[in-house]
């Protein structure tokens, strides 16, 4: 059964799918133009002719991370895990996509410490469409399913309680000249209650998100900044997110971003290669408490 916990955790990220965007802060909702964009903003496929990239991060402290995985110990875990994971096809008008996330967390159930893993996966179907090269809109259209287990000092496993529902993401993009973009999102909008068999009910995050976009003239940098509201949860107020990517000889990019979260600032740093249609990506978020660490390799046309 232990196979199982370590095959979840190695794979998570508060800061959301694909690894360019982790390197960049998450300031992605005007920037979304990769086979990650689905998860930032729907309407931002119609920037992607043919776009597949499967990505996976974990978030935690690496001796804890070890701790689970080789020693099959998770007491001492002191805060959480978090994996996830994406994969699927994105064109310019359609996509089809699944993201998950793994969250893992030490409770005591029954005076006995055990381990909780909750995990919400959404499988999106995206249409989108440009209107006069200057307005896109989409809409993703997600089947999201919840789990919650729990992992005791046996490995043995039992279940709190599963469900399913449907949910909704509206995206707009707009281009102001040749070098700026904007975007809104209204992200993890319920259609339908998520009612697990345990009789909870399981809340989505809806959050909206307003981002925009530079490209500086002759050096090819890219400027991002978003602004992110939560409609639910302790944290309410906008949180924000910006990053900046630079390109060198056309096929090897650094960039450097930061984030929000609670009430530190987090700094973000990634690399990428492009080898023509071949995108190798990796970013680190430097969080001494959570860290977080992400991949992602693919193909962009």
């Amino acid at each position: 059964m232990f196979v199982l916990i370590a095959g979840q955790l190695c794979h998570a990220a508060t800061l959301g799918g694909g690894a360019r965007a982790v390197g960049m802060g998450g300031a992605y909702t005007a920037v979304a133009d990769d086979g990650a964009a689905a998860y930032w903003n729907p309407a931002g496929i119609t920037q992607v002719k043919f776009g597949l990239m499967p990505t996976v991060g974990v978030q935690g402290k690496i001796s804890e991370i070890q701790e689970v995985i080789f020693n099959q110990e998770f007491t001492d875990l002191d805060g959480y895990l978090r994996v996830n994971y994406g994969a699927g096809l994105t064109l310019r008008s359609f996509g089809l996509n699944v993201f998950g996330e793994f969250n893992g967390h030490v409770a005591q159930i029954s005076g006995q410490p055990v381990l909780v893993l909750d995990h919400v996966m959404r499988s999106n179907l995206t249409l989108a469409k440009e209107f006069t090269g200057l307005l896109a809109v989409g809409v993703n259209a997600k089947y999201v399913s919840v789990k919650t287990d729990t992992i005791d000092a046996l490995n043995e496993v039992a279940s709190l309680g599963k469900g399913s529902g449907f949910a909704v993401d509206l995206g707009a993009m707009a281009k102001v000249g040749k070098l700026v973009r904007v975007g809104a999102v209204l992200k993890d909008y319920p259609l339908t209650k998520i009612k697990l068999d345990n009789d909870q009910v399981y809340e989505l995050p809806t959050r909206v998100a307003f981002g925009g976009a530079v490209k500086v003239p002759l050096l090819g940098t890219l400027v991002a900044l978003d602004l992110e509201k939560p409609f639910k949860g302790e944290e309410t107020d906008f949180l924000y997110r910006f990053g900046v990517e630079q390109p060198i000889f056309g096929f090897v990019f650094l960039r450097a971003g930061g984030y929000k979260e609670e009430e530190n600032l987090n700094f973000t740093a990634g690399l990428g290669l492009k080898l023509g249609p071949v995108v190798v990506d990796t970013a680190a978020a430097l969080n001494k408490e959570n860290p977080v660490y992400q991949a992602a390799l693919g193909l962009k046309f």
